[in-house]
């Protein structure tokens, strides 16, 4: 009896992976990508274990590869992209780096990333304080107080994508999607008007419920997504029932994000986002600069090519009114870059910037800042 059921789970395991790879390879299925021992995708050195949610693991090398690029993430002694360790020993006039995963420099070489750029052209260390993975300003705010703080710097660069920072810790946009459960803050509405709280929604589970959750997204899932084709029909599935059980209205805030981008009119995700950058800045406050640069994404470029104006807007009119608060140096790529110029600064199989992009970003922020 027990040899049939073992048979059985045998077969079935295998006409599962069989259907999967056909399905595939024929592009049938919601999510079709090949199993990582034939692209790694740079996940393995990520971590979710921090007070900020994303980060990357100490003393870690990985590689991560794809259709257009394929490139080595190292990190340093705290977690940090860079070849060099953070410590009390660094030089007093050296900045920060904040923000996503075009600060971490995805895809791109380490030497080609904007910081180590930068450095060169300024002959100053820039401590790179960039993670991937859906972080956004309050993860930031959090990273930047417990940790980037803590070492010597006298200026900090932000970065912000307004196509995911408006989204990337707005509970109201991830409670909606079924793998809502990851380690990272979320910011809520407060119970005064403009102020908000912040959550991590996951924090209470017991012992077994955590242990449970380790198994699968720290050991089944990564073996998965590392060996099988599966991995694809399991992703697809679960995608097909998010669906199911979502609203029309929130179908319509996950798949089309461009509502949050440069033409946001979502006035909770702006406040939510802005209050976290108010915050950046008020620990920022005694720097000698403080450097905030925005990036389109294509679609806002269309439109603004297409004579749109975003300029009067909620979110652009807050963010200008806090640099000259904090009299911090506002740069908007949007001035700057066509849909042509961001074709070139970006990935053919990707939209994070190829090394040109970072090039024509650090050569931007030296032209204003510092030449």
């Amino acid at each position: 009896m027990l040899k049939k059921i073992f048979i059985s789970i045998i077969f079935t395991i295998f006409l599962l992976e069989f259907f999967s790879f056909i399905a595939t390879k024929l592009n049938l299925l919601i999510v079709n990508n090949d199993p990582d021992y034939i692209h790694s995708y740079g996940n393995k050195w990520r971590t979710e274990t921090t007070k900020w949610g994303s980060w990357h693991k100490s003393n870690f090398e990985d590689t991560h590869s794809s259709k257009c690029f394929k490139t080595t993430y190292k990190s340093n002694n705290i977690g940090a992209r860079d070849n060099i360790d953070y410590n009390e020993d660094l030089q007093n006039d050296s900045i920060v780096l904040l923000g996503d995963s075009l600060a971490e420099g995805f895809g791109v070489d380490y030497d080609k990333i904007f910081p180590q750029q930068l450095e060169k052209k300024i002959n100053r260390k820039v401590l790179n304080f960039g993670s991937a993975g859906h972080f956004g300003p309050l993860q930031v705010k959090i990273l930047y107080e417990n940790l980037a703080s803590n070492y010597p710097h006298n200026e900090i660069i932000l970065f912000f994508s307004p196509l995911t920072d408006f989204t990337d810790n707005n509970w109201d946009y991830w409670k909606i999607k079924v793998r809502k459960f990851r380690n990272r803050p979320y910011f809520i509405k407060g119970t005064k008007p403009d102020e908000f709280d912040v959550i991590y929604p996951y924090t209470n589970d017991n012992y077994s419920t955590t242990r449970l959750k380790e198994l699968i997204f720290h050991s089944i899932q990564p073996f998965l997504l590392k060996y099988t084709y599966t991995a694809n029909t399991l992703r697809t599935l679960n995608a097909a029932y998010s669906k199911a059980i979502t609203s029309d209205s929130d179908k319509n805030t996950i798949s089309n994000k461009d509502i949050f981008s440069y033409f946001i009119e979502d006035d909770f995700s702006v406040k939510g986002t802005m209050h976290s950058i108010e915050n950046i800045l008020k620990l920022a406050l005694k720097m000698e600069k403080k450097i905030i640069l925005i990036f389109p994404s294509r679609n806002d470029l269309i439109r603004i090519e297409n004579g749109e104006n975003y300029k009067k807007l909620l979110w652009y009119k807050t963010m200008v009114n806090l640099t000259n608060k904090y009299s911090a140096k506002l740069i908007d790529l949007a001035d700057y870059v066509s849909v042509k110029d961001h074709e070139k600064m970006t990935f053919e199989c990707d939209d994070h910037w190829n090394s040109y992009g970072h090039s024509y970003v650090t050569n931007l922020i030296f032209e204003n800042i510092y030449k």
